[in-house]
């Protein structure tokens, strides 16, 4: 096979040709099959299932060092691979989680202790509003060369039997969270809206070649994520939603368009939501997003089945595991949910056992195995 290689404009990335490979190798795979029929909306030989977390900080992956990985790629990929091996059934899909990855690059400073997988921020480089003019665009192959390592050895290692898919944080995201604070964030969105602009183009043409450098590595995937942090959807109406976090996220998505799997997160908990804070969820909002599937935290707004009414016509659902019975329930909590996403959703086809969220370290392994287990035991679709 031809090498594909980044590029600058006059050579860029032959992203269409790449993509089509990427398919036509996974589609020997029944995993992979069984991941694209569900988010084409066919329905597959059964329910494929997946769920994340921190993977390094994980206490039962103790030689893995959730600081270490956020600087060195092949850390982050062994502990992906690791927790893999841990688990007793095969899991459809891989979320690759890194922690900010761009965030330290342009000046973030994190305090790690103990492994634990929420680290204090204790420093940002968008202080004031002159300071987003000084964000420049990451190189993929120079600054972000670690997180492509990562996708190149998973791509080696498992790419011929699993799809999987890199974290790409929106824009806003990692301008509210990442690179500076919601205070700052907020304050010129109102009075200095163009110097708020020209930081988000900026972390935006970073997300875009990074993406296309994903893809290049071998990437099956991009998981997209919005929302994550809290303070979005209770301080933006939709005026402000589209004109400074959608307009973005179009752009990044239009980069990945030819990618076999597209998934968007909608992040959000109790209170701070897209339906509480809006009525987006159930007014179809998200249908402006150029995605195959998308992921929200079903059990705490917006059930899976209704989300099916309304956006099954366009996205495969992937819900149905709560973060709360996954980390403190018992393995028999856990198959019942199972089962009773699948009864509820399943049918017809479009839908994926997926956690609505991050699924926090004190989750025992038995929980996670208990997911694959209900999955054997009740995963067919009915037609």
């Amino acid at each position: 096979m031809k090498t594909l290689r980044a590029g600058n404009d006059s050579n860029v990335y032959n992203l269409h040709q790449r993509s089509q490979f990427i398919g036509e190798v996974l589609l020997r795979s029944d995993r992979f099959a069984r991941v694209l029929a569900a988010v084409n909306r066919e329905i597959p030989d059964k329910v494929p299932w997946w769920l994340w977390t921190h993977f390094p900080a994980l206490p039962w992956l103790r030689y893995y060092s959730w600081e270490k990985s956020t600087r060195d790629g092949e850390e982050l990929a062994r502990a992906h691979l690791a927790f893999l091996q841990q688990l007793d059934y095969k899991m459809d899909l891989l979320k690759v989680t890194s922690w900010h990855f761009g965030s330290f690059q342009w000046g973030t400073k994190w305090r790690f202790t103990n492994n634990d997988e929420y680290p204090q921020k204790v420093e940002v480089p968008v202080k004031q509003t002159e300071d987003w003019r000084k964000l420049w665009v990451l190189d993929p192959k120079k600054e972000l060369r670690e997180w492509l390592r990562t996708i190149s050895i998973l791509s080696r290692e498992i790419g011929r039997t699993m799809p999987f898919m890199f974290t790409i944080h929106s824009p806003m995201m990692q301008a509210l969270h990442q690179v500076s604070t919601p205070e700052r964030v907020y304050a010129d969105m109102k009075s200095h809206p163009d110097a708020l602009k020209e930081g988000l183009e900026t972390i935006t043409q970073t997300c875009i070649d990074f993406s296309k450098a994903c893809i290049n590595e071998g990437a099956p995937g991009i998981f997209y994520g919005i929302g994550g942090g809290g303070q979005t959807w209770s301080r933006m109406d939709r005026r402000q939603l589209e004109e400074f976090q959608l307009h973005y996220d179009k752009k990044v998505l239009e980069a990945v368009r030819d990618l076999p799997v597209k998934m968007l997160h909608i992040c959000g908990k109790t209170g701070e939501d897209p339906q509480t804070n809006g009525g987006l969820m159930e007014s179809g909002w998200f249908k402006q997003y150029a995605v195959d599937a998308i992921n929200w935290w079903d059990t705490r707004y917006t059930s899976a089945s209704t989300a099916k009414k309304i956006y099954g016509d366009k996205f495969c659902v992937c819900a149905g595991l709560d973060q709360d019975i996954t980390k403190t329930g018992t393995p028999e909590q856990v198959e019942n949910q199972v089962k009773k996403a699948i009864d509820s959703t399943a049918k017809g086809g479009g839908f994926m056992i997926a956690s609505g969220c991050t699924v926090l370290t004190p989750a025992p392994l038995e929980n996670i195995n208990a997911v694959g287990r209900a999955v054997e035991k009740y995963g067919r679709y009915s037609r």
